[in-house]
C-alpha cells in the first residue's frame, strides 16, 4: 500500500515544487480506471450478455464479471488502499461510486476498431469513449452532489473535491494487439502503433485536462505466453517458440508495443509538469511470473484452469460444444490457485494476487517504487562527484587558482568555480538545506560536516593520457574520485570516533550520515571533449561501452561503500556550447541545427546519454538497495537555448567572459596580443542576460534557471524532486 501513497505523495511535492508532505496526509480517497478485461468489474457484463458459471467461483462464490475465478489486479490494488472494489459505471444495480468507478470493458481498445462485440469481442467502449464517459459521470455526480440537501442524498457519489486528488489506472491495449494478430502481418501491426499511442497519450491529456493529476499505467502483458496464442500449432518451426513455449514474434510486438508506450509516457511527463505518470511494467512482471512458475507454486506455466483450446477447436470457458459427436463441457479445474491462466487469456486469482503483490510495492515501475515514507527524506549530507560543472574549488586547489573575474556575481572573489557566481550543486545544496560543499582537495577552512566535493575541472570518467598542462584533463578522473571518497570515509570516520569531546567533531561528518546523504554524479563532458580532440565521431560512440562500463563501476563501488541516494546528471548539448560554434566561417548545410548548435556533437551527446540511461536502468536491478535518479540536463539545458530570449537571455550561443574569434582563443579573465594589439578577455557588462559565462561553463543566472528545472524532477526519471531522492529505492 505504501508505494501507491508514495505515488500520490510525489503529485502533491510537484505542485508545491519541492515541499514535500508527510505521507499520512497522503490519502488517495478514489480510484478511476480504465481499461479492458484485465481490469474490468462488470461493465461488458452489464451493457451485453452477464458472465456465467464458473466464473467467480474461487472468491466471489458467483458471477461478478470479472474474466476470473475470483479478484483481478485492480482488486488488490483497491484493497491495498484500503478502499472497496470498484463499482462499474455500465451497471446501475447497487453500485457505489463514493471512492470511484471502473469505465473499463471486456474487448475494449485504445483506437476504436470496425469490428463488433457479437463477431469478435470487440467492444464499442473503447479508451476515447471511457473518458467521455467518465467526462459524463464527473459533470453529472457534481451536479447532484452539489444539489443535494442533506447527507444521505450524498451517499455512493463521490466528492467532487476527490476528483483531483483520486489515482487514474489505465491497463489497456492487449485487444489492441488482437486485432492486429487477425488481420495484419506483424511489421503491418507495428506500423499502427503511433497511431494507436497519440490517441493513447489524447486520452490522458483529456482526462488531465478534466483534473486527473496521478497516474499509474499498466503497459500490455506478453501476449505470446497467453496460452490461447501457444495451442493449435502442431508443427511449429524452429524458433516459432522461446524457451518458455510461448510466441517469440507475438512477445516481440508487444514489446515493441510497450518501446513506444512508455516513450510517450516520458514525453507526457515533460508536457503535463504538475502530473505523475508511473508507468508499470506489467510485461515484465507477468514474464517473471511464468518463467518462474514451479518455483512460485503452479504448475505448468502455459496451461489453462478453464475451457477447451485443442485440435483448432475452442470452447471458452463455461460453455459446452460438440467434439467429434461428443459434448464437451468447459469446465474449470480441481484447483486454480495453482494455474497461471484462468481461462487461456485472463488470469486466476492467484496470478493476479502474484502480481499485484509484486507491482504495488514498485518493483516493477518507473518510478520505481519508495523504501520509506517522504516524511523520513531528510539528507544530511551531499557528496559530489564530477567536473567543473560542479567543482566548487577542487582544481583551483590542487593546481592554479582561479581568478577573476570568475565569481564575481555572487561571491566577490574567485572561489574556484566555473562560472560568475553559483553553480547548480550549489542551488541543490541551497534547496536541501545544507552549505555549499567544501572541495576535498580544499584544506583551508574546510567543513566537511554535511558533505564534501570531489569533483575537479577537466574530469573524465575514463582515465585519459593527457595532462592538465596541455589539454585541461584533470588526473582526478572519476575512480579516483571514488577512491578520495573511500579515504575521506575511512579517515574521517576514525577521527570522528576518536573524538573526545564534540569540538574534536566539528567540521567532521556523522559516520551514520554517509548511508542518508545524496550521492550526485555530474560527469562525462570531458570525455566527449577528449574525443572530439582525436577521433571520428564513429570512434568515440565506439569508446561509450567502455566509458558506461567504468561509470558503472564506480556507482558500484560507491554502492559497496554504502551509498543508496543517487542523484546522476547526463551530459549537455555539447554542440551548443559556444566553443563549440564558434570559428566555422563556411559551414556545410546541416553543420549547424535550427539553434545554431553543432549537429554532429550534440548527436554524439544524445547517444551517449541513451547508452548512460541503459546502464543507469541496469544498475537499477543489479543495486537493488539503490534509489538512482537520471537527470536529463540535456534537456534541461536545450530548453533554456531553445527558449533563450523568452526566459531573459539574450543571444543563446553568445557567451560573457573571452575571445573566441578567427581561431584565436582566449579564456576568460586571461590576455593575448593579437596582430600587435592586446587583447584582454574580460567578463561582459551583464552575466545575467548571458547563458554561457566563458563558452563553456554557464553563468549563475543560467544555472539557475536549470536548477529550478530539475530540483522539482520535471527532467528526472523517475521524475522526483531531489527532496525525495533518498524515498526511491528499488526492491526487485
Amino acid at each position: 500500500m505504501w508505494f501507491l501513497r508514495i505515488l500520490f505523495a510525489f503529485i502533491l511535492v510537484v505542485r508545491v515544487k519541492g515541499v514535500v508532505k508527510n505521507s499520512q496526509d497522503c490519502n488517495i480517497p478514489a480510484i478511476y480506471n480504465f481499461g479492458d478485461s484485465n481490469s474490468d468489474t462488470g461493465g461488458s457484463s452489464a451493457a451485453f450478455s452477464p458472465a456465467g458459471p464458473p466464473t467467480g467461483e474461487t472468491y466471489f462464490g458467483i458471477p461478478t464479471g470479472r474474466a476470473s475465478d475470483g479478484r483481478l489486479i485492480i482488486d488488490f490494488i483497491a484493497e491495498s488502499l484500503g478502499l472497496p472494489f470498484l463499482s462499474a459505471y455500465l451497471n446501475s444495480i447497487k453500485a457505489n461510486f463514493e471512492y470511484g468507478a471502473n469505465f473499463a470493458t471486456g474487448g475494449a481498445t485504445i483506437r476504436r476498431l470496425n469490428e463488433s462485440w457479437f463477431q469478435h469481442g470487440v467492444s464499442p467502449f473503447s479508451l476515447d469513449v471511457q473518458v467521455e464517459q467518465f467526462d459524463q459521470f464527473k459533470t453529472r455526480t457534481t451536479y447532484f452532489y452539489t444539489q443535494a440537501k442533506n447527507e444521505s442524498d450524498k451517499s455512493n457519489l463521490p466528492n467532487p473535491d476527490d476528483f483531483s486528488k483520486a489515482l487514474y489506472i489505465i491497463d489497456i491495449g492487449q485487444n489492441d494487439l488482437g486485432a492486429c494478430f487477425r488481420s495484419l502481418t506483424n511489421p503491418q501491426c507495428i506500423a499502427t502503433f503511433p497511431d494507436i499511442i497519440q490517441d493513447f497519450a489524447t486520452a490522458v491529456q483529456k482526462l488531465y485536462d478534466k483534473g486527473a493529476r496521478a497516474f499509474w499505467i499498466h503497459n500490455t502483458g506478453p501476449f505470446g505466453c497467453l496460452p490461447i496464442s501457444t495451442t493449435n500449432h502442431p508443427n511449429p518451426e524452429p524458433g516459432y517458440f522461446d524457451e518458455i513455449g510461448c510466441r517469440k514474434d507475438q512477445n516481440d510486438v508487444a514489446i515493441e508495443f510497450n518501446k513506444q508506450l512508455k516513450d510517450k509516457i516520458i514525453q507526457l511527463r515533460t508536457e503535463l509538469s504538475d502530473a505523475a505518470l508511473t508507468h508499470v511494467d506489467m510485461y515484465a512482471a507477468k514474464h517473471q511470473l511464468i518463467s518462474n512458475a514451479k518455483n512460485q507454486g503452479f504448475e505448468d506455466a502455459l496451461s489453462y484452469c478453464c475451457g477447451y483450446h485443442k485440435n483448432g477447436v475452442d470452447i471458452w470457458c463455461g460453455n459446452t460444444g460438440t467434439v467429434n459427436g461428443t459434448v464437451v463441457s468447459a469446465d474449470s479445474c480441481p484447483d486454480p490457485s495453482k494455474v497461471i491462466s484462468w481461462d487461456a487469456v485472463h488470469y486466476t486469482d492467484a496470478a493476479n494476487y502474484w502480481i499485484a503483490n509484486h507491482i504495488i510495492d514498485g518493483s516493477f515501475s518507473d518510478p520505481p517504487g519508495a523504501a520509506t515514507d517522504s516524511q523520513d527524506c531528510k539528507i544530511p549530507a551531499i557528496y559530489n562527484f564530477g567536473d567543473s560543472n560542479s567543482d566548487t574549488g577542487g582544481i583551483s586547489a590542487a593546481f592554479y587558482p582561479a581568478g577573476p573575474p570568475t565569481g564575481e556575481t555572487y561571491f566577490g572573489i574567485p572561489t574556484g568555480r566555473g562560472s560568475d557566481g553559483r553553480l547548480i550543486i550549489d542551488f541543490i545544496a541551497e534547496t536541501l538545506g545544507l552549505p555549499y560543499l567544501s572541495a576535498y582537495l580544499n584544506s583551508i577552512k574546510a567543513n566537511f560536516e554535511h558533505g564534501a566535493n570531489f569533483a575537479t575541472g577537466g574530469a573524465t570518467i575514463r582515465r585519459v593520457n593527457e595532462s592538465w598542462f596541455l589539454n585541461g584533463v584533470s588526473p582526478f578522473s572519476l575512480d579516483v574520485q571514488v577512491e578520495q571518497f573511500h579515504q575521506f570515509k575511512r579517515r574521517t570516520t576514525y577521527f570522528y570516533n576518536q573524538a573526545k569531546n564534540k569540538s574534536d567533531r566539528s567540521n567532521l561528518p556523522s559516520p551514520d550520515d554517509f548511508s542518508k546523504a545524496l550521492y550526485t554524479i555530474d560527469i562525462g563532458q570531458n570525455d566527449l571533449g577528449v574525443c572530439f580532440r582525436s577521433l571520428t565521431n564513429q570512434q568515440c560512440v565506439a569508446t561509450f561501452p567502455d566509458i558506461m562500463k567504468d561509470f558503472a563501476t564506480a556507482v558500484q563501488q560507491l554502492y559497496d561503500y554504502g551509498a543508496r541516494a543517487f542523484w546522476i546528471h547526463n551530459t549537455g548539448p555539447f554542440g551548443c556550447m559556444p566553443i563549440a560554434t564558434t570559428n566555422h566561417p563556411n559551414p556545410k548545410p546541416g553543420f549547424f541545427d535550427e539553434l545554431g548548435c553543432r549537429k554532429d556533437q550534440s548527436d554524439v551527446a544524445i547517444e551517449f546519454n541513451k547508452q548512460l540511461k541503459d546502464r543507469i536502468i541496469q544498475l537499477r536491478t543489479q543495486l537493488p538497495h539503490a534509489a538512482l535518479t537520471y537527470v536529463d540536463m540535456y534537456a534541461a539545458k536545450h530548453r533554456l537555448i531553445s527558449d533563450a530570449k523568452n526566459q531573459g537571455f539574450v543571444d543563446a550561443l553568445s557567451y560573457c567572459c573571452g575571445y573566441h574569434k578567427n581561431g584565436v582563443d582566449i579564456w576568460c579573465g586571461n590576455k593575448a596580443i593579437i596582430n600587435g594589439t592586446e587583447i584582454k578577455a574580460d567578463s561582459c557588462k551583464n552575466p545575467s542576460k548571458v547563458i554561457s559565462w566563458d563558452a563553456v561553463h554557464y553563468t549563475e543566472a543560467a544555472n539557475h534557471w536549470i536548477a529550478n528545472h530539475i530540483i522539482n524532477g520535471s527532467f528526472s526519471d523517475p521524475p522526483v524532486a531531489i527532496s525525495q531522492a533518498c524515498t526511491k529505492s528499488i526492491t526487485m
